[in-house]
């Protein structure tokens, strides 16, 4: 495994995402002075999930020769890895940043159409007047709630899933072969102690020697944990199916070009401000760090 190969996915990631939020909030400004089309907003659009979509096959293609970097990767800070999902961001976060993004005037209307009072005859959404600042319609309101269960619900299995993954490795098989090692180690000790009239051939009571009788247990060893790579593998993979297909459906099957472009200006500006935020709290942290050390030892030797 080559991280700094991995370290240099996610910064061309991150180059990647910062020249797509400069085209994005360029075409969000056009749209508003009325200069571009939807057709034009949706090629910009669909580059978007092109970038996220090409992000998706490099991890999967590196998460296949270990995909365990991914879910505490070093090359982010502490901060970004307490608030990662599965190796990323949680899907129906996407969702929830859209509720927030349209507004009091679209929560207003949330509790009606949940409650039913939104809806004439038959169930159907009523009206068609655009809510919040997105100007969302009823008719997408409801979409968006489907999905939103829909993303929660498979969010819900992979977690499982993971959780089942952890517990699995820590049971069975793993801890069976740790203690059958250290049965295995335990023995080739007592043998060497006998053999060598209680010291082995380093002068060492009861040390086992380098190249002992471990080998079959080692080869187990690592097979269990390849097996554990591999799962988070393909969990990684999945995940991100899961972040891609919501955003998708969202994007380019239940908004507007326009409100699509909105939304997916913000998750940007989430994320690169999650991440700036998290890096300047670092170097302030680290900037104090010998000024508390010399502090304490001043402290210290009067």
């Amino acid at each position: 495994m080559d991280l700094a190969r991995y370290a240099a996915c996610h910064r061309q990631w991150i180059a990647g995402q910062e020249a797509g939020l400069a085209e994005l909030v360029a075409a969000a400004a056009s749209a508003a002075a009325g200069r571009t089309t939807d057709e034009e907003l949706s090629a910009v659009v669909e580059r978007c999930m092109r970038g996220y979509e090409e992000y998706a096959t490099s991890r999967r293609a590196m998460a296949r020769e270990d995909g365990a970097p991914f879910f505490a990767p070093p090359w982010c800070t502490a901060f970004e890895n307490a608030v990662l999902w599965l190796g990323g961001c949680r899907p129906s976060l996407t969702v929830r940043l859209l509720y927030s993004l349209s507004g009091e005037g679209l929560e207003a209307h949330i509790e009606e159409l949940l409650s039913g009072r939104g809806r004439g005859e038959g169930g159907v959404v009523s009206g068609s007047t655009g809510m919040g600042l997105l100007g969302i319609t009823p008719a997408q309101l409801d979409q968006i709630n489907g999905l939103h269960h829909r993303t929660l619900r498979e969010e819900g299995l992979l977690t499982d899933r993971l959780a089942t993954l952890q517990e699995d490795i820590a049971d069975r098989p793993l801890l069976p072969i740790i203690r059958e090692r250290e049965r295995a180690a335990a023995a080739a000790a007592a043998a060497l102690t006998a053999r060598h009239g209680g010291a082995n051939s380093n002068g060492f009571p009861g040390r086992l020697e380098a190249g002992g009788s471990s080998g079959g247990v080692d080869a187990e060893v690592d097979g269990a944990m390849e097996s554990y790579r591999a799962g988070l593998a393909k969990l990684l993979e999945e995940a991100d199916e899961l972040r891609l297909s919501t955003a998708r459906a969202l994007a380019t099957q239940i908004l507007t070009p326009r409100q699509a472009v909105e939304m997916l200006v913000a998750g940007k500006q989430l994320h690169l401000s999650v991440r700036d935020w998290s890096r300047r709290q670092e170097r302030e942290q680290n900037a104090r760090l010998p000024r508390a050390s010399t502090s304490t030892s001043s402290g210290a030797n009067p």
